[in-house]
């Protein structure tokens, strides 16, 4: 990667970053972090967001699930990765240059991640229109809110194994 091109995108995570502080310590926010995987968008709380990182190298781990891609490195802490397309039933999550991990808040304990396309910014959706589970903006666009707390309690999420062994949470 440029050396240019390593300062645009430091620019805009730092940007991005506090966007996202100013938007958590606003009590009245109704602000979402919007994120595309593939081609749909979701909306997540930001009590639930934590970091957004690269994607960079994931270790494996044998005897999982296709959803589960293994474990990487952020600081000196293991960060499980989950491919939430493949986990909901549907096709990989591609990626690109932009793609990113966005890690569960730490407030949930789970130290786990998801696979985005890209981050779309936040959005305030408190206007939009509810079409059934879906909310609807102002260009007609559909967005699926989405819980990280509800994925910690998930069983199916909680068993990264076929077999049934291997918790999740033993080894995020």
């Amino acid at each position: 990667m440029r050396a240019d091109s390593r300062s645009r995108l430091r620019e805009f995570q730092a940007r991005l970053t506090e966007r996202l502080a100013q938007a958590m310590a606003s009590p009245v926010t109704n602000s979402r972090l919007g994120i595309l995987i593939n081609d749909s968008r979701w909306l997540v709380d930001l009590d639930e967001a934590g970091e957004i990182f690269p994607l960079q190298d994931i270790a494996t781990v044998p005897h999982t699930h296709d959803w589960y891609r293994g474990l990487t490195n952020v600081r000196g802490s293991l960060v499980s990765v989950v491919d939430l397309s493949l986990f909901l039933g549907g096709g990989p999550t591609r990626t690109d240059r932009d793609s990113r991990v966005l890690s569960f808040a730490s407030s949930l304990d789970f130290n786990v991640g998801i696979i985005v396309t890209r981050t779309l910014g936040l959005h305030n959706p408190a206007q939009w229109r509810s079409v059934g589970s879906q909310l609807v903006d102002e260009n007609e666009q559909s967005w699926t809110p989405i819980s990280f707390s509800a994925l910690t309690v998930d069983e199916r999420f909680l068993e990264i194994s076929p077999l049934g062994s291997l918790p999740v949470q033993a080894l995020g």
